[in-house]
């Protein structure tokens, strides 16, 4: 069993997307990861693109602002205290200004295991 241990926002890793900016706060056995995201446009930006989560299940807390989620063909209009749950093997995207939201993951995400896809589930990057 591992030490309880404090990760500040100094310690955090930040992950520039350009339209995503990503506070990664991740436990020390890498099961557990949680999330401070702070979107400014849609993500990914391609409007035809999509996010594939090959390994991550999360769930997505709106801490404040309001926009869309898309998670496969179905979209979510969200707000402040709203929570969407993505399973794995979910195509999603996230749109709007000044939102912001936490997500909790298991394991926690690392870049080999997601990938950016089209509509319909072709991968155009990795």
């Amino acid at each position: 069993m591992g030490k309880p241990k404090l990760i500040t926002k100094k310690d955090s890793t930040i992950v520039d997307l350009g339209t995503k900016l990503i506070h990664k706060y991740t436990s020390l056995d890498r099961q557990l990861e949680i999330n401070h995201m702070e979107i400014s446009g849609r993500h990914p930006e391609n409007p035809n693109h999509f996010i594939y989560e090959t390994k991550c299940h999360f769930m997505i807390y709106i801490i404040c602002g309001k926009g869309t989620v898309i998670c496969n063909t179905q979209s979510f209009d969200v707000r402040k205290g709203d929570v969407i749950d993505v399973p794995v093997s979910t195509r999603f995207a996230v749109e709007g200004e000044r939102l912001e939201y936490i997500t909790v993951e298991t394991p926690a995400w690392f870049p080999q295991q997601a990938s950016i896809v089209d509509s319909k589930g072709k991968v155009v990057e990795e």
